[in-house]
Order: C-alpha cells, then sequence, then structure tokens
C-alpha cells in the first residue's frame, strides 16, 4: 500500500512552512489502539488503526481530517482486506496504462 508509516505510536500533524506543509511526529497510540500508517488523501491527513479490545468485530479504523472536521469509519477485517485491495488493484491498473499497456 502507498504511503508509510511513521511508527506505531505515533501519526503525523501537517504544519503550513514557507507554503508546504511539513510532518511532525504526535503520539497517537493508546492503550486500545494501534497507529498502522498515516498518508494524504486529497490533502487530508488520513491514519489507519486496529483495535487491541478483544472480541471488537469492527476492529480497524480509517480516519480522514483532523480535529473538529474528522471523518471516522470502522471496518472488520475482511472489509479492510477488501478496501486494501481495490486500492492496489487500481493502482496497477494506473501504473499499467501509464506504461502503454491495457488493463
Amino acid at each position: 500500500m502507498a504511503g508509510f508509516s511513521s511508527g506505531p505510536n505515533a501519526h503525523t500533524s501537517p504544519s503550513p512552512v514557507a507554503g508546504r506543509r511539513t510532518l511532525h511526529l504526535v503520539p497517537a497510540s493508546t492503550r486500545t489502539r494501534r497507529n498502522h500508517g498515516v498518508f494524504s488523501v486529497g490533502g487530508q491527513m488520513a491514519c489507519v488503526y486496529s483495535t487491541r479490545r478483544t472480541g471488537a468485530c469492527y476492529g480497524v479504523s480509517f480516519e480522514l481530517g483532523a480535529g473538529t472536521l474528522t471523518l471516522a469509519s470502522t471496518m472488520t477485517p475482511a472489509q479492510a482486506r477488501c478496501m486494501a485491495h481495490a486500492l492496489a488493484t487500481a493502482a496497477d491498473a494506473c501504473e499499467i496504462a501509464q506504461q502503454g499497456g491495457a488493463a
């Protein structure tokens, strides 16, 4: 999956500096959830978490934005794998098209 992980105990927050965005590490994991990655989606920060609670059927969460404008969604592991597969398939198709091949 495209993007990067800043570690299990941190996420990044955007900060404008001279017309561009820089990322600063900020603790993000709690006792019950773990950060698995941070990346940009349409200029907004996106974070992916898993819960450490046993028995949680919606153990994966995806958060987009920051502060009061955060959109959050919870998913089952199967739903998260389906989303990841769809993104990987679209990325593969895009790369093939850019190389002049057929998808």
